[in-house]
């Protein structure tokens, strides 16, 4: 009896924790499936909204591409489709982006791996830079003899209408000879504002947002001094990117960085800006927190807007403009410049989950 007795003791023990081990099992299936469903949707947002980050090319190539994302507890493989490149008449990119979690974490020994889905269609929206003249400043510009030319005139549509030259406030607007300036306008000025806080705040930039970092995700970010600057060998390997660079040299104190070669895309700058001689010039959009000193031969052909750490309250001297220059408006290289600031945006109604594995 004694030992029938324990033999149903041991037996009902067992039970017990055959009973409690599948319970423990059965909870620990349904949070590691949760945790796999936050990793796809992890992933799939990463893979929107962080391709720079992710190392990936802000436009998604032709084709597929697909990438593994790291991250705490397990990882997310994720993988976008082009089902379209953006068209001539302005039709966006569509592209088919899937994220899947796999929970490599788990609380059970011996229990698989959860895995599940999440996907979306998305468009690639460009950004739109609306500038009132070829050079913009905040701070007002002292111009230097009377050679050179500042031109509101498109380059790339010469019939398209004209903007103006320049864009400053009243005081200190453009100080020196008019010659050089061709555009909208006689003289082609346009006037933004009486003083340099109204043009601060007539020029509508989320310029917070980029000193801060919270806003634009650059390809390339330099110091001061030019270190982490793209050298121009690889502009030369890289003939159609248009990389979005950042020259952490601001606002305050202000450092002024040197521009000594020629090179493409969107250059912020967020402090001082000086442009050294007939070897320094730029296709694309210059943005400057500071002043802006052009000595010798520069040529600029796209867009530049100074002065804008005005906008933070910070007081910013007056550009000063020597020397034959060329600052000639293009709205090609403008738009070339600003296609890095795009993202890929959800279509409505397509984010979608699969049922999580276990």
């Amino acid at each position: 009896m004694v030992i029938l007795v324990m033999f149903i003791l041991v037996g009902a023990i067992a039970a017990g924790f055959a009973m409690l081990s599948n319970e423990r099992g059965a909870d620990d299936a349904v949070i590691q499936s949760q945790m796999a469903v936050a990793l796809a949707e992890t992933g799939l947002q990463q893979g929107l909204r962080n391709r720079v980050g992710l190392g990936l090319p802000r436009i998604p190539p032709v084709g597929v591409e697909s990438i593994r994302v790291s991250l705490t507890g397990g990882y997310a493989d994720v993988v976008t489709t082009s089902l379209r490149q953006a068209q001539a008449n302005a039709a966006p990119g569509l592209y088919h982006v899937r994220a899947r979690g796999v929970r490599t974490s788990t609380g059970v020994f011996g229990a698989g791996n959860a895995v599940a889905s999440a996907s979306a269609f998305a468009t690639y929206q460009s950004q739109a830079m609306t500038l009132q003249a070829s050079m913009t400043s905040i701070n007002g510009i002292d111009y230097q003899g009377n050679a050179g030319k500042i031109s509101g005139i498109d380059q790339c549509n010469p019939g398209a209408p004209r903007r103006a030259a320049v864009a400053v406030p009243t005081t200190p607007g453009f100080r020196g000879k008019t010659g050089p300036l061709e555009g909208a306008g006689s003289p082609p000025i346009a006037i933004i504002g009486p003083t340099v806080s109204a043009a601060a705040g007539a020029v509508p930039f989320n310029w917070a947002g980029i000193v801060d970092g919270s806003a634009i995700t650059p390809d390339f970010r330099s110091t001061a001094s030019g270190v982490g600057f793209p050298a121009s060998r690889w502009f030369t390997d890289n003939p159609t990117t248009w990389p979005t660079i950042i020259v952490s040299n601001g606002p305050s104190p202000s450092t002024a960085f040197s521009l000594g070669a020629v090179g493409r895309g969107l250059l912020i700058v967020l402090g001082d800006l000086t442009l050294n001689g007939n070897s320094a010039g730029w296709n694309g959009v210059i943005l400057v927190g500071g002043r802006l000193t052009s000595n010798g031969g520069n040529q600029i052909v796209g867009a530049v807007v100074t002065g804008l750490n005005a906008k933070l309250g910070y007081p910013v001297a007056n550009n000063t403009l020597n020397g034959t220059k060329e600052f000639l408006f293009s709205s090609c290289h403008l738009s070339s410049a600003i296609t890095s600031l795009g993202a890929l945006r959800v279509a409505p109604s397509t984010w979608a989950n699969t049922f999580p594995t276990y």
